[in-house]
């Protein structure tokens, strides 16, 4: 099979971390600092978000290596914030971001997403056989775009994570992959049920399930997951032989403060008992739930609120993929 993008491959299967996001943010009378994911070894590159300027170790910044801790240091180009001061905004949370590619030794992260509880019998064939895969993406803002960079125009132009997953698929299968995404900022699982006919009119062979952060601010697990259950089935009685990944949603920093943030977990644990054969589970909301043990959650914000950045799409990316390349 061809080699998957660098960006793509799942964080966990790797000793190299690419684009990293951190937030450099000023508590007290400490200088503004960032925490890495992992301690890392070596850093291969310090720069922007867009990529556009690099940050020099000893001039810009400091390197506490064994906390993986990035030190901003008095006289820098970095960005900083003081957390008191944090705006929700999404040209102030790319312009605050700082992106990290770095080496560290293996076997640092011991939680890696299970194996695919469910299967997809009819896309594993696919796309082993290398036929063409339709692919259709229904869900909120976070599944329309918002906010990788791409999206917006910005610099460096990454493409959200629905484009990513078909991207990675056509790169690992050598297959063709059409994505149609049908996603619309502010919808909920219940909305998407108004849109099942022009899901399977896409005819899709795969359709991405990707709700809840909407969701969050009303509904308990169990109308969400009949929301979803509901839409699963109103395709399949369109198109037989389609088959779906659901998607457990990120995390909102504790800024969010409407959404109700014990139903993440509760969602999650509610569209696991829909996989089965023709269903299986992405679990975001698990990785993000464990990465934000050890970063800061504005490190993954695209808005300061309820969006991922670049490196957050490519989370959900890896997730999803996760899933999908173990069919070959």
């Amino acid at each position: 099979m061809p080699a998957l993008d660098q960006l793509l491959v799942p964080f966990w299967q790797s000793t190299t971390m690419h684009g990293e996001s951190v937030v450099l943010i000023a508590d007290d009378d400490r200088p503004a600092q960032g925490r890495l994911l992992f301690p890392p070894d070596t850093l291969d590159a310090v720069t922007d978000a867009a990529g556009n300027v690099q940050y020099i170790e000893g001039a810009d910044y400091l390197v506490d290596r064994q906390a993986g801790r990035i030190i901003r240091s008095s006289t820098s180009r970095m960005p900083e914030a003081r957390r008191e001061t944090i705006v929700a905004s999404v040209a102030q949370t790319r312009e605050r971001l700082i992106a990290v590619t770095y080496a560290h030794a293996a076997g640092l992260w011991t939680a890696p997403p299970s194996n695919p509880v469910g299967t997809l019998p009819r896309v594993g064939q696919r796309l082993r056989r290398r036929e063409p895969l339709t692919v259709c993406l229904t869900g909120d803002s976070i599944s329309e775009g918002y906010d990788a960079s791409g999206f917006h125009g910005a610099a460096p132009h990454q493409p959200a994570f629905g484009q990513l997953v078909a991207s990675g698929l056509e790169q690992h299968y050598g297959g063709s992959v059409r994505l149609t995404n049908l996603a619309t900022a502010g919808w909920t699982a219940a909305d998407g049920l108004w849109d099942t006919a022009r899901i399977a009119g896409v005819k899709p062979d795969l359709v991405i399930v990707a709700f809840g952060m909407n969701d969050a601010c009303y509904a308990q697990a169990d109308e969400f997951v009949a929301n979803v259950s509901t839409l699963l089935n109103k395709v399949r009685d369109e198109v037989a032989e389609v088959e779906f990944v659901v998607v457990s949603p990120m995390l909102p920093t504790p800024d969010c403060t409407w959404v109700v943030a014990s139903r993440f977990e509760e969602y999650r644990t509610a569209l696991a008992g829909l996989t089965g054969e023709g269903v299986v589970l992405a679990d975001v909301t698990g990785l993000w739930s464990q990465i934000t043990a050890r970063k800061d959650p504005h490190d993954l914000s695209g808005n300061g609120l309820n969006h991922p950045n670049d490196f957050g799409h490519r989370l959900y990316a890896q997730t999803i993929l996760d899933q999908l390349l173990g069919m070959s």
